[in-house]
């Protein structure tokens, strides 16, 4: 019996094996199968709702343009905060509630509701940072603070901005300038010409390096 065991083939092995557990064999490849389908049915839905998070995205930027379009007085702002909240609570972790967070900071700036701005422009920034939100969100934070004085706060998120973003975020020199003018205010003129340096060696280019060549010769002629 030994003898003829050794004699069979991979093959008839294989085919005796599948004869002897074929229920097994079956129950694998429906879990196997079932597997896979529910692979596909959640990856369709995630498809989908990044879609209509789009969507949703892009009609809280259209309504927001056309606010913006009309008169102060005449702006009625109920159609945006109802999609700025359904994009919140349907969409959390999309695209869709950076672009609400982000339209809230907006509006919350044309309304000099500065604390309000403040709040979803640094939630924004620290729920998203890949995002390319994050660091303009971080400078118009830093806007919102220091227009509600609290200038520790403010260069507490240019600072960020600089730190975490310098590469590609357009605003990271007037960040520096920013701190170069609050460190004026706080009479620390060696930390004010440092960050105008920063400026000039960092950004040579950039339309703030000649304020900040300018700065630095006040500064330093004192």
């Amino acid at each position: 019996m030994k003898s003829t065991e050794l004699e069979l083939s991979l093959k008839e092995r294989v085919n005796l094996a599948l004869a002897n557990h074929w229920k097994a064999a079956v129950g694998i490849f429906v879990v196997i199968v079932v597997l896979m389908a529910g692979i596909l049915i959640l990856d369709a839905v995630r498809r989908n709702r990044i879609a209509d998070s789009s969507m949703m995205a892009e009609d809280i930027q259209d309504t927001y343009t056309a606010l913006m379009q009309e008169q102060p007085e005449d702006r009625d702002y109920a159609e945006l905060d109802e999609l700025i909240e359904t994009a919140m609570n349907d969409y959390s972790r999309y695209f869709a509630a950076q672009r609400a967070l982000f339209t809230k900071g907006l509006v919350a700036l044309e309304e000099e509701e500065w604390e309000p701005a403040a709040s979803s422009f640094t939630e924004l920034a620290e729920r998203w940072p890949e995002s390319y939100l994050a660091p303009v969100s971080l400078f118009n934070a830093g806007a919102a603070f220091e227009e509600s004085g609290d200038l520790d706060q403010a260069a507490e998120n240019w600072q960020s901005l600089v730190d975490d973003y310098a590469e590609v975020a357009p605003d990271a020199p007037e960040a520096l300038f920013n701190l170069g003018r609050l460190a004026e205010t706080r009479s620390s003129d060696d930390e004010a010409v440092d960050f105008y340096k920063e400026i000039e060696s960092r950004f040579p280019q950039s339309r703030w390096t000649n304020l900040a060549k300018s700065r630095i010769l006040v500064l330093e002629s004192r």
